[in-house]
């Protein structure tokens, strides 16, 4: 299997096995550890944001730096590292924040 199978599906795959922890977690009562979102969550914005670089052509910065950041955290908090919640609430909003405005970023440049 070669990388172009995954042209155009990497942003479905990544809800489906969303949707597929989610239904475990809900059906089986499996507690997922809340960095598995946060790292799931930041593929999913990612590919969303190279998705719109193909159709914009605009390869900023701003939804990448959101999307290593919130990988990194996720990546820190499953080797233990602990985050008081309210801490971690406000850098979800600056990482969100960021990553949304570099995918409007990256609308904005599509032809109209």
């Amino acid at each position: 299997m070669n990388m172009e199978f995954f042209r155009g599906k990497k942003t479905f795959i990544a809800v489906g096995v969303f949707v597929i922890v989610a239904a475990v977690s809900l059906l089986f009562s499996v507690a997922i550890p809340e960095w598995a979102w946060t790292i799931l969550a930041a593929f999913g914005l990612g590919f969303i944001r190279s998705a719109m670089t193909d159709i914009s052509g605009n390869s900023g910065w701003k939804t990448y730096v959101a999307v290593v950041a919130a990988g990194g955290l996720g990546t820190v908090q499953a080797f233990g590292l602990t985050i008081p919640p309210d801490v971690l609430t406000g850098i979800y909003a600056v990482l969100g924040t960021f990553g949304v405005v570099g995918v409007r970023d990256a609308l904005a440049k599509i032809n109209k």
